[in-house]
């Protein structure tokens, strides 16, 4: 549902869905985990312009409150990220 209010709002650069993968990101080594994947600052960055456009269009779909919740949570995670030069998300699920 996450995805779905992502992209509903323009959002495409990135996914929670990328959080069910099972391996941890690169260079660190294999491990049995339930899920964890990355958003890469790149990703983070073009996921935040993606959303200032969404914004500047004045208008966005009507999205369950939960939805809305949830989606504003990934973008203050992309936020921080993107003060911190260099630094992306890394997250889990399971």
């Amino acid at each position: 549902m996450v995805d779905e209010g992502l992209t509903a709002l323009g959002i495409t650069a990135v996914s929670v869905e990328a959080f069910s993968h099972s391996d941890l990101p690169a260079p660190l080594p294999w491990t049995y985990v339930p899920g964890c994947g990355e958003w890469t600052p790149e990703q983070c960055a073009q996921a935040l312009a993606q959303f200032e456009v969404t914004k500047k269009k004045g208008h966005a779909p009507p999205l369950e409150p939960e939805v809305v919740e949830a989606v504003m949570q990934c973008i203050g995670w992309m936020r921080h990220a993107q003060s911190r030069p260099g630094f992306g998300i890394i997250g889990f699920s399971s």
